[in-house]
């Protein structure tokens, strides 16, 4: 039975989603993953041999971005993706909380039956609280490493994001079982999927902005009027929502290419959510003023999260972008 005769639509998971990031608030990480995994949303992605639903990523979007809008301390987009492409059980019922290195890689050593892992990965969300770490082994394989085993050490990296820190670790003589290797081609498929999720993590997180300046604006009273009667700050809000919907639009076209969605233009999408989230979120700021940067506003800290996350993809950069698209024109239209 297919997904439109079953009658569902990605729309169905936003409210769910809602219900349950704002359940999260008062637990711990541990607690907030089996809350998620027993709403079905950790398996969204995930095949129904491991639990999951087994549904295609723009079932995911709505929940990735309703995390983000509320800041949810997890690292959410990581487990599915861990869920989806490493086929792991314990993540997808929530007894198992799992994250992904975003940068670096390692050296993978045979040693009989058995591989040795040995450096360093950084961009690590929530390493602390998790069990399972997914990371990166020569240009394009990937390994799934329990973070228990001997040989895993944790450090604290410098960041922005407050709410979901990252580490650094440092893999030296970790044992890993050959099954906890992937296939080839794992890493740029983990990274296709991850282009489009940042993008919709940024687009939450930048309607939540949009969304209590355009409160504060209609209720903040200055000199006798709203915030609002003053033209530049309406025409700067209307801006903003249109850069929004830019986003939205761009993301929905592409998920509806599904597989037939080319890098380039999983990369565009994400580059132009990068773009214009900050924006938005720095847009919302001036509406505020001083007030935007105290702790009990969320401004600033939706301002870090679309900060890391488009560091998290800055493989995805406007050069790099401009240079594949240079070297796929066929050569009979450069000269």
């Amino acid at each position: 039975m297919s997904i439109a005769e079953d009658g569902l639509s990605p729309s169905d998971f936003a409210a769910t989603a809602e219900r349950a990031v704002a359940a999260c608030a008062s637990l711990d990480v541990a607690a907030r993953g089996k809350r998620l995994a027993g709403d079905g949303l950790l398996g969204v992605l995930a095949a129904p041999e491991v639990g999951g639903l087994g549904l295609p990523l723009a079932f995911a979007v709505p929940v990735v971005a309703a995390a983000e809008a509320e800041l949810l301390a997890f690292p959410l987009m990581e487990s599915m993706l861990v869920a989806r492409h490493a086929a792991v059980e314990t993540v997808v019922n929530g007894s198992a909380v799992a994250t992904i290195a975003w940068n670096g890689k390692v050296d993978a050593t045979s040693r009989g039956s058995a591989i040795e892992l040995y450096g360093v990965v950084g961009a690590v969300p929530a390493a602390e609280a998790a069990d399972l770490l997914l990371i990166r082994i020569d240009q394009d394989r990937v390994a799934l490493v329990d973070m228990r085993t001997t040989g895993v050490a944790l450090e604290g990296a410098p960041g922005i994001d407050l709410t979901v820190p990252s580490h650094v670790a440092r893999l030296d003589g970790v044992t890993i079982e050959p099954e906890a290797l992937l296939a080839t081609g794992s890493w740029q498929a983990l990274q296709a999927d991850a282009c489009l999720l940042r993008a919709a993590a940024i687009m939450g997180g930048a309607e939540r902005c949009l969304a209590l300046a355009s409160e504060h604006a209609v209720q903040r009273r200055q000199f006798g009027h709203a915030l609002c009667y003053n033209q530049a700050i309406r025409h700067a809000l209307a801006r903003h929502k249109l850069v929004l919907e830019g986003i939205r639009h761009s993301l929905a076209r592409c998920l509806a290419l599904g597989p037939n969605a080319s890098d380039i233009q999983r990369k565009a999408v994400f580059l132009a959510a990068a773009a214009g989230g900050v924006g938005i979120a720095e847009g919302a700021l001036q509406v505020f003023g001083a007030m935007g940067f105290t702790w009990g506003m969320p401004l600033h800290r939706h301002i870090r999260r679309i900060r890391s996350l488009q560091a998290q993809g800055s493989e995805q950069g406007l050069a790099a972008l401009g240079r594949q698209l240079i070297a796929e024109v066929p050569a009979a239209l450069h000269g």
